[in-house]
Order: C-alpha cells, then structure tokens, then sequence
C-alpha cells in the first residue's frame, strides 16, 4: 500500500473537473469511470486516501459507502459494522462518532490478517470537502438518509457533482427531486429486485429524469438489457453505467476475465459510465482506444 503524501504534482495529467461534469451531462459521450469504493489497491476502501488516489487514477467519478453513527453523523463504510475495515468491532448504527474516529482502518480491502494503517473512518462532509470541484460522487448505500445528507452537499456545494441512485419507486424519487432548492442529480438502478421496472422505464425516465441508469444483469439475456429498454434509456438522453468488478453483476463480462475485451463488449452495447476495481488499468484502455480513434478519423481526412 502506498504511504506517501500526494501533491498536486501527480494530478498535472487528470481530465480536469469542468470537462468531467460537462462530459456526464453528454450521453453519448466519452466512456466514463466510476472508482469503486476508492482506490483501495493503494490505500483502505472508501478512505480519503483512496479517493485521493482515485482522482490522481483520472477517475471521473468515486463510488461511496454511507452509514449513519448512533448519534446521527454520516460516515464511509461499506459494511454495517466496522469488524472487516478496522481495529474494532459492532455495527456502524451502535456507535457515536468519536468511538469510530478511535479506530483505525486496515489496508485495501480489509480483514483480520491485515496489519493497521494510520487512516480512521472519514466523515461524508470531510469526504465531500476534499472532492469539491475534482471529481464526482456516486453515493451508495444510503438512500434512506436522503433528506439529511442532501444539507452537507449543500453546506459543501457539492450538490451538482453528486449522484443520488436507487431502485425506488418512481413517485418517492419524485417527491424528493422536487422537494429541495437544487434539484440533485439521481441515477435509477435496475436489477433482479425491480426488474418490473424495465418494462415501465420509459415512464420512469419521463417522469423522475434520471441522468443515468445502472443496470445489474447476472445473465446475458436477462431482460434488463433488452435491446429496446437500452434503446428507451438513450432516447432518454440517460448514461448507461455498468459494473464491472465481479462476474454476478454483468453477466459474467467482468474485469476477473479478460477486462480489456469485456469492457470493449460493454462499451458496443451502449454503456458509457464503467464503474471498476481497477481504475488506472481502465484509463490506460480508454486512453489507448481513444488515441486509436483520433488516429483513425485523421487518416480518413487525410485521405
């Protein structure tokens, strides 16, 4: 695991913040890349280290991990209970938040063998603070807080980089859009507990607006990537995100196998936004196609 301090020298080569936002507000652009959990290869999943390397990584955007402490404060954790990441144990929702900060975070992605770093638990705000204009966010996990955690977004003005996603019924996501000054991003998921709502998504995307869609698909004939709910999602003008960190989560099209050939095969079904375990192998891909791209459009002109 990496222990050295990061400077601004290593972020010189990073997509900068207003192409990254203007990029995910483009549907049809540019394959984009969500970090899962942080850079944990380098540093403890969803610590500020790890989303620091991340936005070095060139990541566009970070997926996070929000539990709520018992006495009401918002911290990164993917687990309920801290027993994986850390030196303690119990549930999140059992402990006030200084008994977390006493903690200390095992690397990557945890475990009992691991030995201890220096990093503790950070809080959402001090989360949202560090990545304000760098990069997005994806929040995971926490839905449920939606109306306490919208004010440190606003308190933080991170609202218009952050991305709020379910698998909610359409009216509930409605009424939370519309019921706050800045209508927050939100991103609808589909997977094998609402798989109804691929049949009604084009009345989703009609009355909710979802900016992106994720879709989570064990089968490659399942009916969450149909060609036509693909189809109503872009006429839509809505990114399609994929996950593509195990087998169960894309029809086994995963980065486990050959990444390179399965994010290509994702990329020609239509989905635009990757999210990954391993962000720097995928930007070095993407670079590399991109390059090859531009490479080929000059050729034509030339000839």
């Amino acid at each position: 695991m990496r222990d050295d301090f990061l400077t601004t020298a290593h972020e010189s080569g990073r997509t900068g913040y207003r192409e990254i936002v203007s990029s995910f507000h483009r549907p049809n652009g540019r394959t984009m890349i969500a970090a899962h959990r942080g850079d944990w290869r380098h540093a403890p999943e969803n610590s500020l280290a790890a989303i620091q390397y991340s936005i070095v990584a060139r990541a566009d955007l970070i997926e996070i991990d929000v539990q709520q402490t018992r006495d009401g404060a918002f911290v990164l954790m993917h687990d309920e209970t801290v027993d994986r990441m850390t030196n303690g144990s119990g549930a999140v929702a059992d402990m006030t938040l200084a008994e977390l900060r006493a903690l200390r975070l095992r690397p990557y992605q945890g475990g009992s063998a691991k030995l201890l770093t220096n990093y503790t638990i950070p809080t959402l705000e001090e989360v949202m603070i560090l990545v304000r204009n760098k990069v997005m966010i994806n929040l995971d996990k926490c839905w449920r807080w939606r109306d306490d955690i919208y004010p440190i977004l606003e308190r933080t003005g991170t609202v218009q980089q952050t991305l709020f996603k379910s698998t909610a019924e359409p009216e509930e996501i409605h009424r939370f859009i519309h019921s706050v000054d800045e209508q927050p991003l939100y991103m609808h998921i589909l997977d094998s507990t609402n798989e109804q709502h691929a049949v009604q998504i084009e009345e989703i995307c009609r009355y909710v607006k979802p900016q992106a869609v994720e879709i989570c698909f064990e089968r490659a004939d399942s009916p969450l990537v149909a060609p036509d709910v693909l189809h109503a999602i872009q006429q839509h003008h809505c990114r399609l995100w994929v996950n593509t960190m195990w087998d169960s989560l894309c029809a086994s099209q995963s980065e486990l196998g050959d990444a390179e050939v399965n994010w290509q095969a994702h990329r020609q079904q239509g989905f635009n936004i990757i999210q990954t375990d391993e962000a720097e192998k995928l930007r070095r891909y993407l670079d590399e196609v991109e390059h090859a791209d531009r490479m080929a459009q000059r050729s034509v002109k030339v000839e």
